[in-house]
């Protein structure tokens, strides 16, 4: 028998694959460029994140899914130590890398994702004049192929390049 929180979770579930389906064949419907005003822009589906939901930490936009269960944190912080993103890399992450289910850093970037449990945890930084600029995207990791597309897109939409 299905207990009552089980059929919410599962019409949730169902109403958000159908909402990031949607978006994913609408192309350009729904997505929205966030500004910050230190020179950071991302674009991102706000029909999939409709909720602005407070300051994150470190201090930047929190968007989340109407369920909660997703989140997209866009943030700038400066470089004080004027680190390259390999060396802020290995600073933010001192154990072994290699747990890392994606880890790609160049002289400009680090794109980093782990699954910690149910979830998928996934930040992009990119440098540029004494700032990093950053997005982290938390979700339900039995939803990867739904977000797929979706991630790949705000990552690559991240300004300054």
């Amino acid at each position: 028998m299905v207990t009552k929180a089980l059929w919410t979770l599962q019409l949730a579930s169902v109403g958000l694959v159908l909402s990031l389906a949607h978006a994913r064949a609408q192309g350009n419907a729904g997505w929205t460029i966030f500004s910050d005003g230190k020179g950071t822009s991302v674009q991102y589906p706000s029909g999939v994140f409709p909720i602005e939901d407070g300051k994150g930490s470190p201090p930047g936009s929190v968007f989340t899914t109407r369920d909660g269960r997703s989140r997209l944190h866009i943030f700038t912080v400066r470089n004080e130590r004027d680190e390259s993103p390999e060396r802020f890399l290995n600073r933010l992450f001192p154990r072994d890398r290699r747990e890392l289910d994606y880890d790609r850093v160049t002289s400009k970037f680090f794109a980093v994702s782990e699954n910690k449990s149910d979830r998928i945890l996934y930040r992009r930084c990119n440098f540029s004049y004494g700032l990093i600029h950053c997005i982290d995207l938390a979700y339900p990791r039995r939803e990867k192929l739904s977000w797929d597309g979706i991630v790949t897109r705000i990552s690559l939409s991240l300004r300054p390049r």
